[in-house]
């Protein structure tokens, strides 16, 4: 461990964080949003799900060009383009100025998170990095989890904050990373050409693919029905020319060999229904404790800390159980399922007595965020342990890839049926019931994106199981 390892991890982890918890602060603004800037539902959505769907666009590419042009400077890359966008969204006069800037901020943030996961294998050797990527994992949980919080406590000295404190804080960070990230080696060799062909079809693919759960309320069903379609169509494409590319010595943006090992397939599988539940999960319970309870935004906030709490809290006990992963990601899954059941009864039980309500789901969602530690830092370890080093960025890219499409889905789909529920005055409506039948709805498809973790973290354990034993003699 040199000198630089130290200060090095703090800037990835803390840079990463800072983009991860900016997917759910703004959620504990958008009354906020609505009564100042005049935003309508569909603005609201798309500030949120703009940002995820930028995220997710990017990393697959700045994954790749981490490993052919150097992981350090793309980083930097990031954090200059994130911080620009946030001083932007600090400024914005009118909607449409803001989520123009919430879509470049989530591109900025979509260079961080593939150069992260490679940079740690970087910087700390193969016997510390399994305990380095639990609570790297952790650390970016409960940044997501606390994102509400640290939203509600900005917010109240006025929404801008929210993007104003990404400001100093990126600048920080990219003189820390100036400073104490490795530097890449002297390239022997010209880097391959880029996959312009393979990125504008995955691209247009998924903007076909998630643009139109955006707008379900606002679309006729042809439209979003052919949109789906299209994307099928494009998806398949891309996945023809990069076999293509990859039988003529190409170097294609997404290894599509990756996708033999069943652990890794499984892991992006996991990683894309987790976070459509998790995600989801955030956006309509924050939304419900804002306008349906009528908490202020710092308190509201504070009521989803449990879930940052018990994330932190499994970070050393995930560390020590990292010997049987596939394991102890089931038990995560179990807690998972348990703790938002839990939390969901306790609203309909309770629905009548807000003071109840809030002591009710104070341990389902620590609980929760035992589940969401366990399950992600095991998922890490297992995807990263099959991984070729040359391709740590890209693999992890199309894994984080699947992050924020899972975040796009879950938050489009689960917030148009929660906005359904409210009835025509949506967000606008003062009336409890429509807020309590709205979370009810919202929740039991959360529930559900829960509930589909179990199919990959199945799979791969059954699949491990078989080999260990034919491996016998």
């Amino acid at each position: 461990m040199t000198a630089r390892t130290g200060p090095g991890l703090a800037v990835v982890v803390g840079a990463v964080a800072l983009g991860v918890a900016d997917i759910s602060t703004v959620n504990s603004i958008l009354p906020e949003l609505r009564r100042d800037l005049g935003a309508t539902a569909s603005d609201l959505q798309w500030v949120v799900s703009g940002y995820l769907l930028a995220y997710g666009l990017a990393m697959v590419v700045t994954g790749r060009i981490g490993d052919t042009r150097g992981r350090r400077p793309t980083f930097l890359a990031g954090i200059t383009i994130f911080t620009a966008a946030s001083l932007v969204a600090a400024l914005a006069p009118e909607p449409r100025v803001l989520i123009v800037a919430r879509v470049v901020q989530g591109f900025g943030g979509g260079f961080l998170n593939p150069q992260a996961t490679a940079l740690i294998r970087d910087l700390v050797a193969p016997a510390r990095r399994a305990r380095l990527f639990a609570v790297y994992t952790a650390v970016v949980g409960a940044a997501v989890a606390t994102g509400p919080f640290l939203g509600g406590v900005l917010g109240a000295a006025g929404w801008r904050w929210v993007f104003w404190v990404n400001v100093p804080l990126g600048l920080v960070s990219l003189v820390g990373g100036a400073l104490w990230l490795p530097r890449p080696a002297i390239a022997t060799t010209r880097p391959p050409r880029p996959d312009v062909v393979g990125v504008g079809l995955l691209w247009v693919g998924l903007v076909l693919l998630l643009v139109p759960f955006f707008e379900m309320s606002e679309l006729p069903g042809r439209v979003v029905a052919a949109s789906l379609v299209a994307a099928a169509v494009v998806l398949a494409a891309f996945a023809a020319w990069e076999s293509r590319l990859e039988r003529h010595g190409g170097a294609p943006v997404v290894d599509l060999a990756l996708f033999r090992s069943r652990s890794y397939t499984c892991g992006v599988a996991l990683n894309l229904s987790y976070q459509a539940a998790v995600t989801a999960l955030l956006y309509v319970l924050t939304l419900y404790l804002r306008s349906g309870l009528g908490l202020h935004p710092v308190a509201a906030g504070a009521m989803l800390l449990p879930l940052a709490v018990g994330s932190l809290a499994a970070a050393p006990v995930a560390s020590r159980v990292a010997s049987r992963p596939r394991h102890v990601e089931l038990v995560g899954v179990a807690l998972m399922v348990g703790g938002t059941a839990v939390t969901w009864a306790a609203v309909e039980v309770f629905h009548d007595s807000t003071a109840v309500i809030l002591w009710a789901i104070v341990v389902p969602l620590a609980v929760l965020g035992v589940g969401i530690a366990l399950v992600m830092s095991m998922n890490l370890g297992v995807t990263n342990a099959e991984i070729p080093a040359a391709e740590a960025g890209s693999a992890n890219a199309v894994r984080q890839t699947s992050s924020r499409i899972g975040s796009t889905l879950g938050t489009a789909t689960v917030g148009a049926l929660f906005l359904a529920a409210l009835g025509p005055a949506g967000v606008g409506t003062t009336a409890r019931g429509d807020w309590d039948r709205a979370l009810s709805s919202g929740m039991a498809l959360v529930l559900v994106f829960f509930a589909l973790t179990i199919v990959p973290v199945a799979v791969d354990l059954v699949g491990y199981t078989r080999e260990k034993r034919a491996a016998r003699p």
